[in-house]
């Protein structure tokens, strides 16, 4: 049994292999990768199918409406993210692509470093970014691992579901998981031997990153590491604009209260949590300087950071301050920023705030550096931070 398994393996990987190289050649066009995708599904189809049809037992219960499966956090390959990317950006309309962004955004802060157990309980809210009204809207093109899972009984799947058991067990078809795995693992080791990205990582981490590039596909080929999978920081999104806000905001009040204290031209603020009930961060010091018309932050460390599920918060903190104090300050137009900050600080958190362009003036002999951006006037509603008691 185990050198027929063996035989098996070896001969579907070969073929797996023979439909890929044609394509992935020194002439490699998208379409190419489209086309030994596309290949690759419908092989590994057909086998399943007649291997299915020829077991005896229960038939795969799945089919379209069935959505528990698609609250997971799937991955794919470098290869199906860019085939993927692709048709997407060609099918979707520029509304559907803005909102896809915002599923990212989402997903991920809810799910990203985060233990299976805490996925499980946000699952309500962490469907697959892909996923309408129950259906899949990338259904012709969706990854592998998707094809792969299966289920004999609906009703297990929808027990597993509402039941919030993270070791819940469904009971799925062997040789659909054998096959699809094997043409995964043949994608994966071609795109290696060619130096491509060819790690698996998850669906919303590698949207996010395909968004952010500019030359996708070339930059993939040329073996760019656009894939970095050590380096959650690459994945990060820009920070910028009325949709991040719209996003954030709300759950950064729901969370947290801002209180403030004004002296002249400085103000202080307040950082509370409404978990624990105490302040998390005070201190946090504005000042506006009239004669060289600049915003100071002479202070801004709130200890975010060691909250539960942080991404992005500091972020939402930062910007309402700064529009509250420009605020106060009466000020409606371009205004210097100007903080002192680490290098590493500024390359993970002020660098992505591209709202306010900032840039390192000068640097010290020690780690530290001298950051100046730019206010620009933005239409946001800053009453939610209170006067403090």
């Amino acid at each position: 049994m185990e050198m027929e398994h063996a035989d098996a393996q070896r001969t579907l990987g070969d073929l797996f292999s023979d439909i890929l190289m044609p394509c992935l050649n020194a002439e490699l066009t998208i379409e190419g990768c489209s086309c030994s995708l596309e290949k690759i599904a419908t092989l590994s189809e057909s086998i399943v199918s007649r291997v299915h049809a020829e077991q005896s037992g229960l038939p795969v219960a799945c089919s379209s409406g069935c959505s528990y499966c698609c609250h997971a956090q799937v991955k794919l390959t470098p290869l199906e993210a860019v085939v993927l990317f692709f048709w997407m950006k060609k099918t979707f309309t520029r509304a559907q692509q803005m909102t896809l962004k915002e599923r990212i955004t989402n997903n991920r802060q809810l799910t990203e470093d985060v233990d299976l157990e805490h996925r499980v309980r946000v699952k309500d809210r962490t469907p697959c970014i892909f996923l309408e009204k129950g259906v899949c809207s990338i259904y012709p093109v969706r990854p592998l691992i998707c094809r792969a899972w299966t289920s004999y009984d609906g009703m297990i799947c929808k027990q597993a579901f509402t039941s919030g058991d993270s070791t819940a067990e469904i009971e799925s078809s062997g040789s659909s998981n054998f096959v699809y795995s094997l043409a995964r693992q043949s994608i994966e080791k071609i795109c290696k031997i060619r130096g491509w990205a060819w790690r698996p990582l998850e669906l919303p981490r590698a949207m996010a990153y395909c968004f952010a590039q500019n030359d996708l596909f070339n930059q993939w080929i040329q073996g760019t590491a656009l894939f970095n999978i050590s380096s959650p920081a690459v994945f990060v999104p820009e920070i910028y604009g009325s949709s991040f806000m719209e996003i954030h905001v709300p759950a950064f009040f729901q969370r947290f209260s801002l209180s403030y204290k004004k002296d002249g031209e400085c103000i202080e603020y307040f950082l509370y949590s409404k978990e624990k009930k105490h302040d998390i961060s005070t201190s946090l010091i504005v000042s506006h300087d009239v004669f060289s018309k600049a915003i100071n932050v002479s202070k801004f460390y709130p200890e975010i950071y060691k909250e539960a599920l942080p991404r992005y918060m500091s972020a939402v903190c930062f910007f309402m301050m700064m529009h509250h104090a420009a605020a106060l300050f009466d000020i409606h137009c371009d205004c210097r920023i100007c903080l002192e900050t680490r290098s590493q600080v500024f390359k993970s958190f002020y660098e992505r705030l591209k709202d306010f362009d900032f840039v390192i003036h000068q640097r010290r002999i020690s780690d530290n550096c001298n950051v100046r951006g730019c206010y620009h006037d933005f239409p946001v509603e800053t009453n939610m931070i209170t006067l403090a008691a």
